[in-house]
């Protein structure tokens, strides 16, 4: 008799297959059934012979940047394409692997990482999973939509200014931005050492937390409980809301100010003035990875990536070496501002994802917009989680909370406590 987890993996596999073929090349860059079944029939041959496997059942997509062996790493590039496949798994793979998890295929992304709203014109751009022709995010689309659409339980991606939650958001599942170092990112191919973050996303957040703790090779301690303090903040965050956000957000404070906990404003404007701290800073080291590479990335690459990387060569020494003082200034001002409180609350995106052909035809403003958010956590060296918001049609997971780095428990245990 076939065991429950091979008739899911089955199963998984005849949804991608019913897929239109263009959607399945959105989605994945790489997706290989018989190798996908070898690997099951081997995890079920562990899990017979007693071996302890707490992912055992879980499918995972691996976002174009995690090494596997024996698989080409892309980055969603045809600069990339060509390379050798990896001689080894990257650290989170590896682990995930020994826990039991079946990594389902390589899922599609933003070239190179470098963008927030998750285009590509190489092999396509996948519709996200809540709304038929709505952008799935960015960078790590494919990973979101596998997840979205119930191909795969989770999703294992990166975050230099949003990747997993701004997907999470516009596919309505669980997206975790850890703090840096805190996973090991050995074999993941980066874009901005100083932003970049290995991650995952999944369905419901137990099964976020496993794979946090997983990827992390230890268990996340636990929280203190009690009443929490949440900052709202001013002048960053919360200002430019759309209408609809605007509205949302204000239920999402009374929603969880009725379930006993405190929200308290707090003014973060010079936060959000030093938001494009990032755009130099994320140029600038990934302009040092394809320096060598920008003549034939004009033939062969996307040209709204490579505009990106070259504005790093508008930039003087001072320039750089300014920005990076003002980042480390602008992350002692978070710290110190969040001392009193537990997380900060904010919409995980300034307006409701907007359609594929919208961001096609104003890419440059909505990039802007999808990645605002976010990508001050990022600026703040902080971590985060957006998480579902209750009531909301399409499910769009709208709510982030956030803290300084090392706070990973303590945003995962309050996003239990709160979650709708």
């Amino acid at each position: 008799m076939t065991s429950p987890f091979l008739i899911k993996v089955e199963t998984a596999i005849s949804k991608v297959e019913a897929l239109p073929e263009s959607e399945r090349r959105a989605i994945f860059t790489e997706f290989a059934p018989a190798r996908i079944r070898a690997e099951a029939e081997a995890l079920e041959a562990r899990h017979e012979a007693g071996e302890e496997m707490p992912l055992f059942g879980t499918l995972v997509s691996v976002k174009d940047l995690y090494d596997e062996a024996g698989q080409v790493t892309s980055a969603g590039s045809r600069l990339m394409q060509d390379r050798a496949p990896a001689e080894a798994d990257a650290v989170s793979v590896a682990r995930l692997k020994a826990a039991g998890a079946l990594m389902f295929g390589r899922s599609s992304m933003s070239e190179f990482a470098y963008s927030g709203v998750g285009l590509n014109p190489h092999h396509g751009t996948p519709s996200g999973a809540l709304v038929a022709g709505g952008m799935p995010g960015g960078s790590s689309s494919g990973a979101a939509v596998c997840v979205g659409l119930g191909i795969t339980d989770a999703a294992i991606g990166t975050d230099t200014g949003g990747s997993l939650r701004i997907p999470a958001a516009a596919n309505g599942i669980w997206g975790y931005k850890p703090s840096q170092g805190l996973i090991d990112d050995t074999g993941v191919h980066p874009l901005a050492p100083t932003y970049d973050v290995a991650g995952p996303m999944a369905r419901d957040l137990g099964l976020l937390r496993q794979m946090m703790d997983v990827m992390a090779g230890a268990p996340l301690p636990a929280a203190e409980d009690g009443p929490l303090r949440f900052v709202v903040p001013e002048g960053a965050f919360t200002n430019g809301l759309s209408d609809e956000v605007a509205a949302l957000f204000e239920a999402e404070k009374a929603r969880i100010a009725g379930l006993g906990h405190e929200i308290v404003p707090v003014d973060m404007t010079e936060i959000a003035k030093a938001v494009v701290l990032n755009k130099i800073i994320v140029a600038v080291e990934a302009l040092e990875i394809y320096r060598d590479d920008l003549e034939k990335l004009e033939v062969v690459g996307d040209p709204r990536v490579l505009s990106r990387i070259r504005f790093a060569l508008t930039l003087t020494p001072e320039q750089i070496e300014k920005a990076y003082a003002a980042r480390a200034d602008i992350v002692t001002l978070f710290e110190r501002l969040m001392e009193p409180f537990d997380a900060l609350l904010a919409p995980t995106l300034m307006r409701l994802p907007p359609s594929i052909a919208d961001v096609e035809a104003e890419f440059d403003r909505l990039n802007v917009e999808m990645l605002r958010n976010t990508s001050l956590i990022n600026l703040v060296d902080g971590c985060a989680i957006a998480m579902p918001t209750p009531g909301l049609d399409p499910a769009y997971s709208m709510t982030m909370l956030a803290a300084p780095k090392g706070a990973d428990a303590r945003v995962l245990a309050i996003a239990e406590k709160v979650a709708g």
